[in-house]
């Protein structure tokens, strides 16, 4: 018996040693970068932005309202999870928020995410006889906006029944805890080391780069997807960019028919705004943003990169999270900003 015990107890020390890695040392602190590279960040991190997780959410979601009767809002918001953030978006900061509305792409289930083609289908549909908007402002992340144009379908429609029947009956309510997995005991670990090895410890979904600034509140490393370098094949080609061009003024132009504004928001993929800083610069640069901002346009367009990157180079932190791929509340502050300085003057 005595034997039995000192073997299992020899099988199963290398996976007590790992749980007690894991358990001292990693912090998932709720960002998609840290869950997915399994890199430690501070716990506390994101207590900074406690304000704006817990404040009121002032503008409304589309799938609040009943679509067969007249509703009348300033803004439409469509895009992706950008923009999706909550009482801590950009929406909750334009002037006036409480006349902007969003069409909150996580009620319904949609055939694609594609905020694009959502867009040009609600106007080939009867959407806007009911919903009365002055601007429709389009996001889309710079990593798919080249390819969700590649997937348009510019004259199919959306009538209002048919929004109706992709709403879910039942929404799954998010919880703020953090849960380790099991896999996790293992892959924390073998990532720390790897990560000594390369940038993305082999074959981690998720890139650590070191900078030559600091640009962070916590773990002033640059974290970033895989998918933003994957992205750059088509994202650098000019060729796409005024194939997009030539599509946004397009749906420019039908909107324009409708008394509708057309406004663009890409939102900088994280490798592109942070490049710069990138220390052993191993990939292609990115000018998907140089060659969108050459071409004439007919719609009001948000240099996002720019007048992001302006803070970033004045020593703003935090910009976007450190352990995620979107913009913080800092960042999502300036692009309302922008948004309302635009209006205002329009």
């Amino acid at each position: 018996m005595k034997r039995l015990f000192t073997n299992l107890l020899v099988f199963a020390s290398p996976f007590i040693i790992l749980w007690g890695i894991t358990t001292v040392f990693y912090n998932e602190s709720g960002g998609d970068l840290s869950r997915l590279g399994k890199i430690n960040i501070d716990k506390n991190y994101r207590t900074q932005f406690d304000a704006d997780f817990n404040q009121t959410q002032l503008y409304k979601n589309i799938s609040t309202l009943n679509l067969n009767e007249t509703n009348t809002f300033n803004i439409l918001t469509i895009g992706d999870s950008f923009s999706q953030q909550g009482a801590h978006g950009y929406q909750n900061h334009i002037d006036n928020s409480t006349d902007v509305l969003n069409f909150d792409i996580q009620s319904y289930k949609l055939p694609t995410n594609n905020p694009i083609d959502l867009a040009y289908k609600l106007c080939n549909g009867d959407v806007f006889n009911k919903l009365k908007i002055n601007y429709l402002l389009l996001q889309s992340v710079e990593r798919s906006i080249i390819t969700r144009n590649n997937e348009l379908e510019l004259h199919s429609a959306y009538a209002i029944n048919k929004i109706n029947s992709f709403k879910k009956a039942e929404q799954q309510k998010k919880t703020s805890s953090i849960h380790i997995q099991f896999s996790d005991y293992l892959k924390f670990p073998v990532h720390t080391i790897l990560y000594h090895f390369a940038d993305n410890a082999i074959f981690s979904p998720v890139y650590q780069k070191e900078i030559s600034k600091s640009l962070f509140s916590a773990n002033n490393n640059l974290l970033f997807l895989k998918d933003d370098l994957t992205a750059l094949k088509h994202n650098n080609n000019i060729k796409n960019s005024k194939l997009l061009n030539k599509n946004l003024n397009r749906l420019a132009s039908k909107l324009k028919e409708k008394n509708i504004t057309l406004i663009v928001v890409p939102s900088p993929d994280k490798y592109a705004i942070y490049y710069d800083y990138i220390n052993t610069k191993s990939n292609p640069k990115p000018v998907f943003f140089d060659h969108l901002r050459a071409l004439e346009k007919e719609y009001t367009y948000i240099d996002s990169k720019r007048i992001l990157k302006k803070h970033i180079d004045n020593g703003v932190k935090d910009v976007y999270f450190v352990d995620d791929t979107h913009w913080s509340p800092i960042g999502a502050r300036i692009i309302a900003n922008s948004i309302s300085e635009i209006i205002k003057n329009h």
